[in-house]
């Protein structure tokens, strides 16, 4: 009987053994074996190696960094900037307003009245007696105008006027080092005579700080015909510089650099760009020769 226990317990031993060797390698197995005992199948998972690991972060963090430098910067417009902006648009816009101002009969100025990281808003005092605001988006430059004339408006009035600040900032690195930007001789797309058996562009024209000059070579010597004003020269958010000038009878035209080529000045006969479109005179843009 003793005997008897004894292999009892001895065979118990060895099942409760084998039965826990059984449970472990049945969970270790849960994950990767699929199939009947007698014909296991084994997947393997796929798992990345430390190295395909970095790679895969790697290139993760460089797709990143594209995404980040393929966004747009806009400079936040600060309000010194907003108000230097705004007095380069009405000088533009209104040609007489400098000589108005000189006059001294009349109270012209202009003032920040509300700044911010939402809005800026600049108030021009006109010699009209008109108060004329000027409601800027820093971060675009985007720019709506209101108008309030005390006795005649009852209150502000927004006008149809719009546009965008950033292209009347004051850039004088540009004005400063035209070497970089116009310097050489430019030729009009047009031609206009011929000279020693050689077609020549109607102007050879030269730019200086203050004028546009146009003229024609002669013996590789510029000749002058006459010169136009420079306006204004600026710096614009596409890229290059935008030039306004004016004639000596008042004629208003802008020269605008191409997208992409800095040695091609666009031309359009006016200075509002809402009617570039249809002002673009192609045989008066301007190639850089040389």
């Amino acid at each position: 009987m003793k005997y008897v226990k004894k292999e009892f317990i001895v065979a118990l031993s060895l099942i409760m053994i084998f039965g826990i060797a059984g449970c472990g390698s049945k969970k270790e197995s849960d994950a990767e074996i699929i199939g009947g005992a007698d014909e296991p199948a084994t997947i393997f998972l796929e798992q990345d190696s430390g190295e395909e690991k970095m790679e895969k972060i790697e290139g993760k963090a460089e797709v990143e960094a594209n995404d980040q430098d393929e966004d747009p910067v806009n400079d936040v417009i600060t309000d010194e900037q907003a108000l230097s902006a705004i007095k380069n648009y009405c000088h533009i816009t209104n040609p007489d307003l400098e000589a108005i101002e000189k006059a001294g009969e009349y109270p012209v100025y202009w003032e920040v009245v509300s700044g911010g990281e939402n809005e800026i808003v600049v108030l021009f005092r006109s010699y009209t007696g008109a108060e004329v605001r000027y409601y800027i988006d820093p971060a675009s430059g985007d720019t709506y105008v209101t108008e309030f004339v005390s006795g005649i408006t009852p209150e502000e009035e927004r006008t149809d006027e719009s546009f965008n600040v950033k292209d009347y900032l004051s850039n004088e690195a540009i004005t400063s080092d035209q070497n970089q930007s116009l310097t050489g001789t430019w030729v009009t797309g047009s031609m206009g005579y011929e000279y020693y058996g050689t077609t020549q562009a109607e102007y050879y024209v030269k730019f200086t700080d203050t004028e546009i000059s146009y003229g024609h070579m002669k013996d590789d010597e510029f000749i002058l015909d006459h010169s136009d004003k420079i306006v204004s020269l600026e710096k614009v958010t596409t890229g290059g510089c935008m030039i306004k000038a004016e004639t000596a009878n008042g004629g208003q035209y802008t020269y605008r650099t191409s997208k992409g080529d800095d040695d091609t000045l666009e031309y359009y006969d006016t200075w509002n760009e809402d009617d570039f479109p249809k002002k673009y005179r192609g045989g008066a843009s301007l190639s850089r020769i040389f």
